[in-house]
């Protein structure tokens, strides 16, 4: 072998086997076992420390199968690896890609984790000279490149003992501030997509109470490369919301933006020598850098034909993504968090608020209604609270009023049927209150806790509403349409397969699914010739090409009409109906939880326990309770008299 000048020979870590092999590591789910694991070690630290079972010291999983030339276990093992690595995003806050090895017989395969795509290498042969040579190579480079080509994160530091991090986050200026958090609220447990982890932290030193505390989300957004990157940017979105609410009295509370840049990764910095924090040589951490690591150009991703198919494409054909990282407060809790029909609708009603006013007031369109964002905050009034998060798919509106690109966005439940269908629309705020209703039909039919859910023995998979999850999207639009398209199948297909402990929410979803389908001048949701009576809503799919369609149906298609194009003409009008509906159902669920809450200080916590609240307990409020005014920002603060699990 060639010798290697020694100035290049600094080794940033140790690459060591595990002492074990087909072993469960920590924070693996039961039965799942690797073969084995490359641990990394800092050159300067006790080997001995870092092969036991953690995944925390993970570099890479190795795979190993018997037969070189066997089909079945080289892709069995690629399966295995992008099954396993999750656990190394999940578990390593600071990692940006991964590595693996696959080993069929004696060829050894090299294979990276993107975001979006996994690339695996030609076979290392390492029964041959040249497979062995170019394999030491692989081994050598690994250990010595700097912790960036590495795939790590020098911006977030492991601490000393392994029980914090510190997290660095740039401001507008550029200004660097340093945050201290020990608790991951959420980890990055998939292997394709934004990589999105989220912290509660506090100023590094800083002790303080909850006032201190913020959020701070990290994620590969999907953007646009410079200069169209202020388009689809979160950071960008959230500092003209912030401008435009600040210091004003609101009946509703929004993300509010600290600090957040784009993430700078310092040049040969090292997780292990501590990143050198007063590097002054950077760059910015998307993609394109990515790639260049690896030698490689990124080529822009084809735009979807007009039936939203997307062609074939070279592995260099990837989506741009920028590492973003922001500051935020107020932080709050899942959406399970509110256990009872009248909380749910409190919280939803108040982000739609939100959402209304950043849709008329900043002009953005959030296009990702869903219940991972919406968020429950408690409130000093005692009541929970909904804070509308993650504007990474918001896009500034254009003079009409509609998104400023077309294109899907959001996760498949809860997507709205245009959305879905893509067909080269611009989305509106019809889109994100259509992706409302599909939240609270979801949640209405899964049930509102842990043990309404696991009580529940119908089985949802068999139920309507489970057309909605996977399949193709416009295998899933035209399941919405039959669904949505009268009120006799709204009401049989999911109104009827609500929770019975959900009773509650059936007056709103039965409202909203009116306001959005049944308005008077485009009623229905499936397409329909104006010449034919309406087809049965249970047999009718209007997006997939049948064979058995007549000729004279092709040929008449100019007079088939889509009542949610015809929707799109009324979209003022019907947004202001939602709105005060809206508003009515968050009257009535404050009213029932403030009567219920003066009980509870008359007569003693215990009262709350066994509440259940229904239909009938809702609609028997007048009207007449209004909201208790809410700060800005209240302080979160725990729920008094009653236990949340």
């Amino acid at each position: 072998m060639r010798r290697l000048a020694q100035s290049s020979l600094t080794a940033a870590r140790l690459l060591l086997p595990s002492a074990l092999n087909n072993f469960k590591p920590s924070d693996f789910d039961e039965g799942e076992r690797v073969d084995i694991a490359l641990f990394n070690c800092p050159a300067s630290d006790d080997a001995r420390a870092h092969l036991g079972r953690d995944t925390l010291d993970f570099f890479a999983i190795i795979e190993c199968k018997k037969h070189q030339d066997s089909k079945v276990e080289y892709e069995e093992a690629l399966d295995q690896l992008i099954d396993y690595t999750r656990h190394v995003y999940r578990v390593q806050y600071n990692r940006r890609f991964a590595w693996a090895l696959s080993v069929c017989g004696t060829n050894v395969y090299a294979v990276a984790m993107l975001h979006d795509t996994v690339l695996v290498s030609p076979a290392m042969d390492v029964a041959k000279p040249a497979g062995r040579k170019r394999f030491v190579e692989l081994l050598v480079n690994w250990a010595v490149c700097d912790d960036v080509q590495a795939g790590y994160d020098p911006t977030i530091v492991l601490g000393p003992n392994k029980n914090h991090y510190r997290i660095e986050c740039r401001d507008e200026d550029g200004n660097v501030h340093w945050y201290k958090t020990t608790e991951c609220v959420v980890a990055a447990d998939s292997m394709i997509g934004r990589h999105t982890r989220c912290f509660l932290a506090r100023p590094d030193g800083v002790g303080g109470g909850n006032n201190d505390v913020v959020v701070i989300k990290d994620a590969f957004a999907a953007s646009s490369p410079p200069p169209n990157d202020k388009v689809r940017n979160e950071i960008s979105h959230l500092r003209k919301i912030k401008k435009e609410f600040e210091g004003k009295k609101l009946d509703f509370m929004y993300p509010e933006l600290v600090h957040g840049g784009d993430v700078v990764l310092p040049t040969g910095g090292s997780r292990v020598s501590n990143i050198a924090a007063n590097s002054t040589n950077g760059f910015d951490d998307n993609t394109d850098g990515i790639f260049s690591l690896m030698g490689a150009t990124r080529e822009d991703v084809p735009l979807p034909s007009d039936d939203g198919v997307n062609e074939e494409r070279s592995w260099t054909q990837q989506p741009y993504r920028v590492h973003r990282r922001l500051a935020m407060k107020p932080y709050g809790g899942h959406l399970k968090k509110g256990e009872d029909p009248a909380e749910l609708i409190v919280v939803l009603a108040e982000a739609m608020r939100c959402h209304t006013a950043i849709h008329t007031q900043c002009g953005i369109l959030h296009r990702d209604i869903s219940p991972n964002n919406i968020l429950v905050v408690d409130g000093s009034d005692g009541l929970l609270h909904g804070l509308l998060i993650d504007f990474d798919y918001a896009i500034p509106l254009d003079e009409d009023g509609y998104s400023g690109r077309p294109g899907r966005s959001g996760s498949l439940p809860y997507m709205s049927i245009g959305n879905l269908e893509y067909a080269g629309q611009m989305q509106s705020a019809l889109d994100d209150w259509e992706a409302l209703l599909y939240t609270l039909c979801m949640w209405g039919t899964r049930g509102l806790t842990s043990d309404d859910r696991n009580a529940d023995k119908r089985g949802l998979t068999k139920l309507p509403i489970s057309q909605w999850s996977v399949d193709h999207p416009s295998v899933i639009a035209s399941n919405k349409r039959r669904h949505m398209h009268s009120a006799e199948s709204f009401k049989s297909n999911i109104l009827d397969c609500f929770h019975s402990k959900c009773k509650g929410l059936k007056p709103l979803a039965n409202d909203l699914h009116t306001a959005l389908f049944l308005h008077k001048e485009c009623a229905g949701a499936a397409v329909q010739r104006r010449d034919l009576d309406i087809p049965d809503a249970d047999n009718y799919n209007p997006n997939i090409d049948s064979d058995t369609q007549s000729e004279a149906e092709e040929q008449d298609a100019s007079k088939a009409e889509d009542p949610l194009v015809k929707r799109r003409k009324h979209e003022s009008d019907i947004v202001q109906a939602l709105s005060k509906m809206m508003a009515k159902h968050d009257r009535l669920a404050k009213g029932t939880l403030q009567k219920a809450l003066s009980k509870q200080t008359a007569a003693g916590p215990s009262i709350m326990q066994d509440t259940v609240w229904t239909m009938e307990t809702l609609n028997m409020e007048d009207g007449s309770a209004m909201p208790t005014p809410m700060p800005q920002t209240p302080t979160p603060a725990s729920r008094r008299g009653r236990s949340r699990r």
